[in-house]
Formats: structure tokens, sequence, C-alpha cells
């Protein structure tokens, strides 16, 4: 199974970052600084549901793979699985968000289905922090993992942070999310090469 975290790792920036890159090519006035990832899934957007179904799953489907693959890893070596279980939860809220889009400018309230994806996404953000949190303290007995402790335990703060932060309307908001994501993601290939290197 080791062999297979990295590359699961690598997979999910790709599914992570590319889609919304390409999908946001169609949607003039779309500003990855200003404007969520969800809205480029957003009900009545142009191509909305390929969005969805063609960036958003796929992305889920590729963090519910790392974690179960590091929560084999974990198993393995007799620790709680449990912060890969919650950290799973991020993988949920993107295939909640091709479920339940999210109303124009992803407001906090809203239509049913806008007040399912902020559920979904907050679910995820905060099992992605709380998960990191809960990591840091098995990597210490890790000798593979060790090194990444005190990292995985400020990003797993940081994580939650972001996710206040993301609760509110701002001209940042979607620098915000990306810089959020690209820390679990940055992660997620660290403990990749690490395991990688250790074996």
């Amino acid at each position: 199974m080791v062999p297979w975290i990295l590359p699961s790792a690598l997979l999910v920036v790709a599914l992570g970052v590319l889609p919304p890159f390409w999908f946001a090519r169609n949607r003039p006035g779309y500003s990855h600084v200003r404007n969520t990832v969800s809205e480029l899934g957003e009900t009545g957007a142009p191509g909305a549901a390929r969005v969805g179904w063609l960036g958003f799953a796929p992305a889920g489907l590729a963090v519910l793979g790392f974690c179960a693959l590091l929560h084999a890893y974990l198993t393995a070596q007799g620790e709680g699985g449990t912060g890969a279980v919650l950290l799973s939860l991020l993988g949920v809220s993107y295939v909640g968000a091709a479920v339940f889009p999210c109303d124009a400018g992803a407001p906090f309230w809203g239509t049913w289905k806008n007040q399912m994806h902020n559920l979904v996404a907050g679910l995820g953000y905060f099992g992605a922090g709380g998960g990191l949190i809960e990591l840091e303290r098995v990597f210490e007995d890790l000798p593979a993992l060790t090194s990444l402790t005190t990292v995985t335990g400020v990003l797993g703060k940081l994580v939650l942070l972001g996710m206040v932060g993301l609760s509110f309307e701002s001209p940042v908001r979607g620098l915000i999310q990306r810089t959020v994501e690209a820390l679990v993601f940055g992660w997620m290939v660290a403990v990749g090469a690490w395991l990688m290197l250790a074996h």
C-alpha cells in the first residue's frame, strides 16, 4: 500500500487543481482570488453539471482514495485511523459539492441545496483540520513520519482558521480557500514522499 500513497496524493493535486483552472477559463469575470471553487458549479452557471461531476466528484474520490490508503498504513502500524477517517470528510465534501451545488455567489444562507452545500463543505474543512490535528499525535509514534508531526498539527489549526475565513464574504475568499486546499494537498504529497523514502 505504501507505494500507492504518493501517486494517490499526486492524483488529488491534479484533480483538485487542474479542473478549476480549466472550467474557469469559460467564466468571464471569474476570479481565483475573489470567487470560491464552488462558484464554478453554482446553480445556473454554464456547464455547472460538468464542473460538479467531472471536477468536484473525481477530486473527492481521489481524496477518499488517499485517506483509505493512509488509514490502511496507519492500522498496519498498530496506530489508530481516526485522523484519516476525519480527513476523508474533505473528500465527501467535494462529492457533496457535485450533489448540492451552491447558489450564485456561494452565500451563507440561500436555498436548501445551498445550505446542504455549506453543511458538507463545513464538515469537510472541519474534518480536514481535526484529522490533521489527530494525525499530529499519531505521527509522533511513527519513525517514517515523525518529522512531519509539528507541521501536521500547525496545518490542522490553519485549516480550521481558514474555515472561519471562508464563512464570510470577502474580496480574498477564493484565495483563502485555495491556500487551505494547497496546504492540505501539499501535506498529502509530503506524507507520500516521506513514506516512499522510508520504505
